[in-house]
């Protein structure tokens, strides 16, 4: 019966100082409430790709937040499409890949966040023994996102071009 009461008490302890945190944050007693206004300037979004590694560029205003730093997350996804061809044999494949990073960017005295992001990004599946493939699509997607401020910025590029692969 002791042991059952003390688990019993432990986790209504546990109960209460989670409910007591989720109302001090809902009082405004946590920095980490979202900021308003803050939001990722879409035409300061830029996604590049080299096969290998993802470079996001992007800018956050209006970031008004108690501390000098805020934590952004970038998701990156690279989906391709190619035609593989080996004589009579025509094969079209997509593959894909996602990459995540979040880190501390520093928040400037006017309340922006410049930042840039490069995440190691690579699609496998490419390269069919004895097939010649040909990529005839790429879209990049990137999602960031504030933690602190909940800002979110969904970003899709798409590049045409066909690259062999042997």
């Amino acid at each position: 019966m002791g042991a059952a009461r003390r688990v019993l008490t432990g986790f209504v302890t546990a109960t209460i100082s989670t409910a007591a945190a989720a109302a001090m944050i809902l009082i405004g007693g946590s920095s980490a409430a979202f900021a308003e206004g803050a939001h990722f300037v879409p035409e300061a979004t830029d996604v590049s790709w080299d096969g290998t590694v993802a470079t996001i560029t992007f800018r956050e205003v209006d970031v008004a937040l108690e501390t000098d730093v805020t934590t952004i997350s970038v998701k990156v996804t690279a989906d391709v499409d190619a035609v593989c061809r080996r004589g009579a044999s025509v094969l079209r494949i997509h593959r894909s890949a996602t990459a995540l990073e979040a880190k501390d960017h520093p928040i400037s005295e006017g309340g922006t966040v410049e930042g840039t992001a490069s995440v190691p990004l690579e699609v496998t599946g490419l390269k069919l023994s004895g097939f010649r493939c040909v990529i005839t699509q790429i879209s990049l997607t990137a999602v960031l996102e504030d933690f602190w401020t909940g800002a979110t910025l969904t970003h899709k590029t798409d590049i045409d071009r066909p690259e062999e692969h042997h």
